[in-house]
Parts: structure tokens; C-alpha cells; sequence
């Protein structure tokens, strides 16, 4: 609600301030109390008609009160006649006070309707404004919240010790004989200041990992003007720090999907492909010309990289899609911004694409468009002032536990196809369930993919042709005379789960098209003092800063001062190239 600062901002004392509020008031209960004792009305069509008059409004008129009107016309006829037997002074106080009712039934008598003169109707405005603005923040709402001070954040993790079969450590035999003599001739070495007889020692691996703490922040502001003319149907300034509020968390949930950081810590730019053109499949009107110079991007979801080297053919069939073969694909990397044109150096935006479908690494450019946008001039894959969320650290297979993509590893078939021979089912994520156990025993609770992978995972399950695992789908009745049809895939039973668990299947909005990741939330090792495996730290956790007015409007801020760490990455892992 506005404060009294709000509404009278021009006096400065608080006395002054008190003054002006109790005069609002005033006029408010004079223009009620005019209302109430019925000076002023609103004159309906049927009593307009009942009573002889004009409808629409009059003033000393209430609605409800249709008899005033025709009191007064009746008055003014009833003194006209009583003038005939009247002295000469009598008729003529008469006659002052005759002018006087019969202004007043001039002024009942005007031609006030909804058109004329038009706009004096009630409008139906109904407040507040509707927000249809949807808000979906999984994974914020679910992620621990720590509180962090200084400027970084570091902590020490043990990797591996002998026999783990972890962090690189070699395993040793615990076989010895205490009779030797030696600890080296029973294969052990010397430590301490003793040459004792007794078990090899054992080796450790552990590293240091620093996060720097990162700023973020976003902005509003509603003007005087908006601010007063709305006042009784919307709060400008209760709406503005609502919807910076939500802002801001939408913003941190897209931050810890996919934000890349390139400050101390995190993981940095991603470089572009390299890339080479090919015609593929027959003519159909596409609008490639024998020559095509594309240059291509790489995108992580934070933005896309600087531009390949221009890549030019000569031998294109005409109006041929384009096929774009990938050298390389460089790690963390979502899908690539093709830009084409048919001159040197001025190619346009064309789309973001996943390479899948065809040869391997390949893209397939079906259609030229042009008049898009031109090829970024700086590299935005990642944010000097961001940090990495999970697609950004899962992604790379230097600390992830696990990453593929399923373009190259499954090329040609699809989660769901027709035909058996050419659709992969959940093989990609039970490749990675096992590669996962295989390496650091994980079990992982939840898996994150698109509404796109989801549903061709349901389809999977429909297939007639899905001979690769026996699947029934029920059909539950609904009443007497309705029933249930359909199937959602919630969840993926765990093939190498030592606790047979179904792992939980769950869909995103802003995950990019054709990725997915993999999330152990914990970890099965009771003393790692690891409670869950990726905490938001905050310095300063989310708070909201209003600005001293210094011009014709209220400012307002968000403030956040922190990071997300990533204290156990190799549990969990990610697929990219989902088709």
C-alpha cells in the first residue's frame, strides 16, 4: 500500500504530510455524504420512463429517489397556475421562485445517454490486471541453500585411497609376513622414521577446488505518473517488485540448468567446430545454390561462441539441402547456430540445430532463410560474472561421471521409430546407469529431459514393434461409462541399480532441445559430509533494494551475492544429441 510519502511526495514535513491526507479525506466523505443524502443520482431507463424524463445523470438526483424528479416537474406546473389568484407582489415572489425550479428542470431535461454525450457510462474494468505468467522453478525451490562469506568458496575432496579403485590410486594386497624381517621384502616400502615390518602404506588422491562468489541482479521501475494514475484499480509498484521477484528466480533457475561461468573455477568459453559442406539428399526447393558459405556457432544454453572459419563448397546440388559435417564437437556444446549465405562473409542466422539423423556429426540445413541475424561478434557461450549450473559441469568429461552423445554413439536411430531396428528406447540413459555404477557406485534418484524426449519415450512404450522388452499397458476404468487411455513414462527402473531403483524421469521447460542430464542427489557413502551433492552458497541470499527517488520514479533492485557448488560431479552425468 502507498505510504503517505507515496501520495504527497512534494511536502517534505511529516506534519505537513498529515495534513494533506486528512484533507483526501475530507473531500473523500464530502463527495460520500453528497451521495448519501442523495444530491446526486444516476436516473435508470425505466424510471427515466416512469417519470418523463431523460435518462443517464442527474445531478440531485439519486438512483432509487424516482420520485424527485417528477415532484419537481409537478411543482413547477402547480405554481404557474396558482399565480391567477395571486396580489401583484405575491405573484411576482411566485414567478422568482417558478425561474428557479424551472432551471433546475432544464437541467434534468438534457440529452444525457450512453451515446451522447457518450462515455459517461459505467466501465466495466475489473482489477487488478490477470498475470498469465507461468513459473517453474524446480530446481531452486529443491536445492539446498548454505550460507557463504568471503569472496570464494573452497573446500578439499578426497578422491580416492588404496583399493578404492578411485582418484587413480593404485590398489595394494594386504598380504605381508611379520617374520621377514623387512616390510620391503614382503613388497612394502619404507615410511616413517622406522624401517618397521608391518603392511604397505596406503596412497590417497585429493584435490582443492575455488569457486569464486558471483553477483546477480535485476532491475524495474514505475514511473510517478503510473504509479498515481493507478491507484484504485493496480498497485504499480506491489506489481513491479512481484514480478522483479519472480524475474530474478526464473532467472537463477535458468542459471543453475545451464549457466557457464569463465571467472577462477568454472568452466569457461566453448570453442567452435570446425566444419566441412556437403549436398544431401535430392533437390527440393530448398534455396541453396551451387555455393554456400556458412559459418557455424557453438550455443550451451548461456549464449553461443564466436564463429567458425568461413567453410565454403562449390559442388552443392541446387536447392539440395545442406549437410554440415562437424570435425569436431567441442565439449559443452547444446546444439550449434548455423549462419549461411550465398555470398562470402554475409551469412544470416538459419537456426540452432542438434547433428543427428544423418552421417555422423553431420547437420542437415532442410531449407535457406534469409534476413536473419548476423554472426555474433563476441563470444557469449559463457559469462565472465556467471557460474556453471549442471548441463554446464556434467557436460565436460574431465569431472563429469558420465557423458555421451547419443548423435554419434546411437547414429541413425531415434528414441522412438517405427521400426525396432532403428530406435534406442532408454538405451542411452541405461549406458549411462551402468557406466556410472561401473565407475564410483553411484545410484542415481532422477533423470531431467525435455516434454519432447518424454513423450518419445511414452511412444517407445506403445510401439507395437518394441520387441525389446515386454511392456502392458493397462486400461483402468473411469466410471461407467468412460475409461483411461494413455501412458506417461515417470519413470526408468535402473538395470545396474544395487537397490533396484526406479529412477524418476523428469521434464524441464528450459532444457535444450536433445539433452538430458543425470542427478544423484546424494551419495551412498554415509560419511562423506556431503548431504547433497550440489548446494546453492550465498554470501548474501536474494534480497530487494528500493532507491531513493532521484527522478520522477520509484527504482528497485534484486541483490544476490553467491555461487553453486558442485561437490560431487562424477555421480552424476549428462546426454547430449537426444533426437
Amino acid at each position: 500500500m502507498p505510504t503517505t510519502a507515496d501520495m504527497f511526495a512534494d511536502v517534505e514535513s511529516a506534519e505537513g504530510r498529515a495534513n494533506r491526507l486528512e484533507d483526501l479525506k475530507d473531500a473523500f466523505k464530502k463527495s460520500i455524504d453528497r451521495r448519501d443524502t442523495k444530491r446526486d443520482g444516476f436516473i435508470t431507463l425505466k424510471e427515466a420512463e416512469q417519470m418523463g424524463v431523460n435518462a443517464g445523470i442527474q445531478r440531485g438526483a439519486s438512483v432509487g429517489d424516482s420520485d424527485q424528479a417528477a415532484r419537481l416537474l409537478a411543482a413547477a406546473e402547480r405554481f404557474a397556475s396558482l399565480t391567477k389568484d395571486m396580489s401583484g407582489d405575491d405573484q411576482a415572489a411566485v414567478a422568482s421562485e417558478l425561474d428557479a425550479l424551472n432551471a433546475i428542470k432544464d437541467r434534468f431535461a438534457k440529452d444525457i445517454t450512453v451515446a451522447s454525450p457518450g462515455n459517461l457510462h459505467p466501465y466495466d474494468l475489473e482489477a487488478p490486471a490477470k498475470i498469465l505468467v507461468p513459473r517453474f522453478t524446480p530446481l531452486r525451490n529443491e536445492m539446498p541453500r548454505q550460507k557463504g562469506q568471503g569472496t570464494a568458496r573452497e573446500f578439499r575432496r578426497i578422491l580416492g585411497y588404496s583399493n578404492t579403485g578411485m582418484g587413480g590410486v593404485p590398489n595394494l594386497t594386504p598380504f605381508f609376513s611379520s617374520e621377514s624381517g623387512s616390510t620391503l621384502a614382503s613388497g612394502g616400502t619404507t615410511f616413517g622414521a622406522l624401517n618397521l615390518v608391518r603392511g604397505q602404506k596406503i596412497s590417497y588422491a585429493m584435490d582443492v577446488k575455488t569457486v569464486g562468489y558471483v553477483e546477480l541482479s535485476l532491475s524495474d521501475l514505475v514511473s510517478w505518473k503510473s504509479q498515481f494514475s493507478n491507484l484504485g484499480f493496480e498497485d504499480s509498484r506491489q506489481l513491479s517488485q512481484m514480478a522483479l521477484l519472480w524475474s530474478h528466480l526464473l532467472g537463477e533457475e535458468r542459471a543453475m540448468l545451464y549457466g557457464r561461468g569463465s571467472g577462477s573455477g568454472y568452466e569457461g568459453p566453448v570453442a567452435a567446430p570446425t566444419v566441412t559442406l556437403a549436398s544431401v539428399g535430392s533437390a527440393s526447393g530448398s534455396g541453396f545454390g551451387a555455393t554456400a558459405f556458412v559459418k557455424i556457432t557453438a550455443y550451451t544454453g548461456q549464449g553461443e561462441s564466436l564463429p567458425s572459419a568461413e567453410a565454403t563448397s562449390v559442388v552443392l546440388t541446387p536447392n539440395a539441402p545442406l549437410g554440415i559435417t562437424l570435425a569436431s564437437q567441442p565439449a559443452g556444446a547444446v546444439a550449434y547456430g548455423v549462419y549461411a549465405s550465398t555470398t562470402t562473409n554475409t551469412e544470416t542466422f538459419q537456426g540452432f540445430f542438434v547433428p543427428g539423423g544423418g552421417a555422423v556429426n553431420q547437420i542437415v540445413v532442410p531449407n535457406f532463410v534469409s534476413g536473419g541475424a548476423v554472426v555474433p561478434a563476441s563470444d557469449g557461450s559463457a559469462n565472465a560474472n556467471g557460474y556453471d549450473g549442471f548441463l554446464s559441469v556434467l557436460s565436460d568429461p574431465t569431472v563429469s561421471g558420465y557423458f555421451a552423445r547419443a548423435d554419434v554413439t546411437y547414429q541413425g536411430k531415434t528414441i522412438y521409430n517405427t521400426t525396432a531396428a532403428n530406435q534406442i528406447g532408454d538405451q542411452p540413459w541405461q549406458d549411462a546407469f551402468q557406466s556410472l555404477y561401473t565407475s564410483v557406485y553411484a545410484d542415481p534418484e532422477e533423470t531431467w529431459v525435455n516434454a519432447v524426449n518424454r513423450r518419445a519415450l511414452a511412444n517407445f512404450l506403445r510401439s507395437a514393434s518394441n520387441t525389446s522388452a515386454a511392456y502392458r499397458i493397462q486400461l483402468s476404468e473411469d466410471g461407467a461409462n468412460g475409461a483411461t487411455v494413455g501412458a506417461a513414462v515417470t519413470g526408468l527402473v535402473n538395470q545396474t541399480s544395487p537397490t533396484d531403483r526406479v529412477v524418476r524421469l523428469r521434464v524441464h521447460p528450459y532444457m535444450p532441445t536433445g539433452a538430458s542430464f543425470i542427478r544423484s542427489v546424494t551419495l551412498p557413502i554415509p560419511d562423506s559430509h556431503i548431504a547433497e551433492t550440489t548446494v546453492a552458497t550465498n554470501v548474501q541470499d536474494y534480497m530487494s533494494v528500493d532507491w531513493t527517488p532521484i527522478q520522477f520514479s520509484y527504482d528497485a533492485s534484486t541483490y544476490q551475492l553467491g555461487t553453486v557448488v558442485h561437490y560431487a560431479p562424477k555421480w552424476s552425468g549428462a546426454i547430449y544429441g537426444l533426437s
